[in-house]
C-alpha cells in the first residue's frame, strides 16, 4: 500500500469512527425514566440498583440525571444501593477504619453519590455496606455491623430478600449481583468463606472506632454470576431492556430468583462456579 492509499484508509476509518460516535444516543433523565417504567412489573416497593454510569453511554446531566430518574421511578418506595468499600486488613495486617460518613463506595459513581445525598442512610459495615432511602431505609441498614458475614443471615441483603426486592442492573452484568451470595450462604456451599475470620474496624455513629470479626468470602474461587443471565431469562425471572449503548437487566422478584437457585443448588452446590474451577468429582 502506497503512502496516499495508507492516508486515505486511515482517514476513512477516522470518519467512520466519528460517525459512530455522533450516532450514539445521548441519554437524559427523561429517557432513562421512560425505560425504567417500561419494564414489566416495575412498581416494586423496594428496589436495589447496581450501576455503571458510563456503560450505557453519555448521559446529559451525568450522575444527577441517572439518580433523578431512579428516585422518580422509586418514589414512595425504598431505594437501596450497595456501597462496598472492602476495608480488609492489608498484607501487613493493618486494618483500615471504615467511616460511613467518609469512606467512598468502590462500586460505581452512582452509588458513591447516592449515599451522600440528604435523607440516605448507610450501614456500618467495613466491607459490604449498603445505602438506602425511603420508608424501610433505617430498618434495612440497622445492625449490619453486628453480623458475622457480609451478606448472610441478619444482613441488609437478607432483609431485602425477605422484602422480595426488585433488582436493577444498570449497565452492569450479574457479576455484580450481591444477592447471589445469599443463595450461596443459604445453600451452605463448601467454598463460600475462608477458614478463618478476619478482624475489621468501623467508626460508629458516635464517632468511636469499634472492632468486629467476620467470615470473609473466598473470592479466589471463580464465579459464573454473569453467565447466569440466560439461565434466569429462560425461567422468566430476568428481563432485558436496551438503554443507550448498554443494557438494563431487571429481576423484579428476588424471592423467586432465590428459590430457583436454592432448588438447583440442592442438587448441584457448585452451580455458580465455572466447571473448570470445580473439584474433579463435581465438574461433570
Amino acid at each position: 500500500m502506497n503512502l496516499h492509499a495508507s492516508i486515505t484508509s486511515r482517514s476513512q476509518r477516522l470518519i467512520r469512527r466519528i460517525g459512530q460516535l455522533l450516532a450514539r444516543p445521548v441519554l437524559d433523565e427523561v429517557s432513562i425514566l421512560a425505560t425504567l417504567r417500561s419494564m414489566p412489573d416495575n412498581r416494586r416497593p423496594v428496589i436495589m440498583v447496581h450501576s455503571s454510569l458510563s456503560a450505557c453511554g453519555k448521559v446529559r446531566g451525568g450522575v444527577a440525571a441517572v439518580l433523578g430518574a431512579m428516585c422518580d421511578w422509586t418514589e414512595g418506595g425504598t431505594l437501596a444501593m450497595p456501597t462496598h468499600t472492602y476495608c480488609y486488613p492489608n498484607e501487613r495486617g493493618q486494618i483500615p477504619v471504615f467511616d460511613p460518613a467518609r469512606t467512598p463506595s468502590l462500586v460505581g459513581t452512582v452509588s458513591d453519590v447516592f449515599w451522600r445525598k440528604s435523607g440516605v442512610v448507610r450501614s456500618l459495615h467495613p466491607t459490604h455496606s449498603i445505602a438506602a432511602s425511603g420508608p424501610l431505609a433505617h430498618e434495612l441498614v440497622a445492625g449490619h455491623e453486628l453480623t458475622d458475614t457480609p451478606c448472610g443471615t441478619g444482613t441488609p441483603y437478607e432483609k431485602l430478600l425477605r422484602e422480595d426486592v426488585g433488582v436493577l442492573m444498570y449497565g452492569v452484568t450479574l457479576n455484580a449481583h450481591t444477592l447471589f451470595h445469599i443463595a450461596e450462604a443459604m445453600a451452605a456451599v463448601p467454598y463460600l468463606y475462608f477458614p478463618q475470620q478476619v478482624n475489621l474496624r468501623f467508626r460508629s455513629q458516635e464517632g468511636v472506632t469499634r472492632d468486629m470479626r467476620m467470615w470473609r468470602q473466598n473470592m479466589t474461587v471463580p464465579r459464573r454470576f454473569a453467565e447466569m443471565d440466560s439461565w434466569l431469562e429462560e425461567r422468566g425471572l430476568l428481563h432485558r431492556k436496551p438503554c443507550g449503548n448498554g443494557e438494563l437487566l431487571w429481576l423484579p422478584h428476588a424471592q423467586a430468583v432465590h428459590q430457583a437457585l436454592i432448588a438447583e443448588m440442592s442438587v448441584d452446590p457448585w452451580l455458580l462456579v465455572p466447571k473448570e474451577a470445580r473439584p474433579a468429582a463435581s465438574a461433570s
